[in-house]
């Protein structure tokens, strides 16, 4: 059976995207019941351009697709006694981060970890405080139950205002949320203005980095808030195998925290073995990705490559955007929904439109191909 959709049928679906689906991943509803409907009959056509999540044109490493076929016969068994298990990953983790297993919940994504957070200093309530426009999922989802979520406006130069998110805490915060690099703005803090103000906030509240995209920042390592956590720091970071290590469908993260914050955590929202075990080929394909830093240089050089001909192509379209510390960029098409019709209608899927930036698109950085075609679409502006 043929995976391609007929002209007629992807113009309705398109059409339906551009409305009700709308809220893919921009802030408004993560959550959205349609969107999944929408790419669940357009993901297999060889036709359309991913360009809205963030994906890895580059897939996997060799290392990882080899694994793969290396452990596909033990996928019947669960990822335990096995040199490829999942707390060989936590041991790999915390060594890498100078922190113990203790401090590692491994999860499905990070998205899993991030409604584990939501829903502990969500509930009854609890007062979160989230940047604005982010990749809000924490916020989302505490609006879902009831906690009292406070946007805070990126400054003018789109970065995080993080004097303003700090005047904000009061004595009722339970968390504040940072994205570092910010999806969809692709700013990222400073290193020592972030540790700043970590240090400065956890003292009235726990603060959660979401370093999803961490791994696109030259000397990463440099950018993580995790040594924190060593210190002594009510600091959380969520991280994920999806973006850089080009691993989104294998569905793999985690969450570094103080000990006694992980294991409430896995007290309060598992039941152990089997139950929320990661399976066993994530497993393995994560602890491959994380000795494979040669995979991540790659990534990164195709990567910057891929913005700074974008770039070019915005400047010659007279199209403000913001240049981005990930793999994505941001910019301003004047009439949002009038430009995401448009590129539907080629099947190029993009997002953006969130409620303080209703005109500004965020763009995955795709193959060559697929960028070269997106600007050859988006030539003569014909949306506006």
């Amino acid at each position: 059976m043929s995976t391609t959709i007929k002209r007629r049928e992807w113009l309705k679906l398109s059409a339906l995207a551009s409305g009700a689906g709308f809220g893919i991943l921009n802030g408004i509803d993560v959550f959205g019941r349609t969107s999944p409907k929408v790419l669940s009959h357009v993901q297999g056509d060889e036709d359309v351009r991913r360009l809205l999540f963030n994906e890895n044109p580059l897939g996997p490493s060799k290392k990882v697709t080899q694994i793969i076929q290396e452990l596909l016969p033990r996928s019947s068994k669960y990822a335990t006694f096995h040199s490829y298990d999942f707390m060989a990953l936590k041991e790999l983790i915390a060594k890498q981060e100078g922190l113990n297993p203790e401090n590692v919940l491994l999860s499905h994504g990070s998205f899993e970890s991030l409604i584990m957070i939501s829903s502990h200093f969500g509930a009854n309530g609890g007062e979160i405080i989230v940047p604005s426009p982010s990749f809000d999922v924490v916020g989302n989802f505490g609006r879902k139950i009831g906690a009292n979520v406070r946007p805070i406006e990126v400054d003018e130069q789109f970065r995080l205002n993080l004097s303003a998110m700090e005047s904000a805490v009061t004595s009722k915060t339970k968390l504040v949320t940072i994205c570092n690099p910010n999806n969809p703005t692709g700013t990222s803090c400073s290193p020592q203005s972030l540790r700043s103000f970590c240090s400065s906030v956890t003292d009235k509240a726990h603060v959660l980095v979401d370093e999803a995209y961490i791994h696109y920042l030259n000397s990463w390592r440099n950018h993580t808030m995790a040594p924190l956590i060593k210190e002594g720091k009510n600091v959380l970071i969520t991280r994920t195998f999806s973006k850089v290590y080009g691993m989104a469908g294998l569905r793999i993260g985690y969450l570094l925290g103080p000990a006694e914050f992980v294991q409430s955590m896995e007290g309060k929202y598992t039941l152990g073995f089997p139950g929320n075990m990661p399976n066993s080929l994530s497993v393995a394909a994560a602890i491959e990705s994380l000795n494979d830093d040669r995979f991540i240089a790659k990534s990164r050089a195709f990567n910057e490559k891929s913005k700074l001909a974008f770039y070019q192509s915005l400047n010659e379209l007279d199209i403000p955007f913001v240049k981005s510390d990930a793999n994505f960029v941001f910019y301003d098409v004047q009439k949002f929904n009038e430009y995401k019709s448009l590129m539907w209608k080629h099947k190029i899927l993009l997002t953006g439109g969130w409620p303080s930036k209703p005109n500004w698109a965020r763009v995955t950085m795709g193959s060559d191909d697929d960028m070269q075609f997106l600007v050859e679409k988006m030539r003569g502006k014909k949306w506006l």
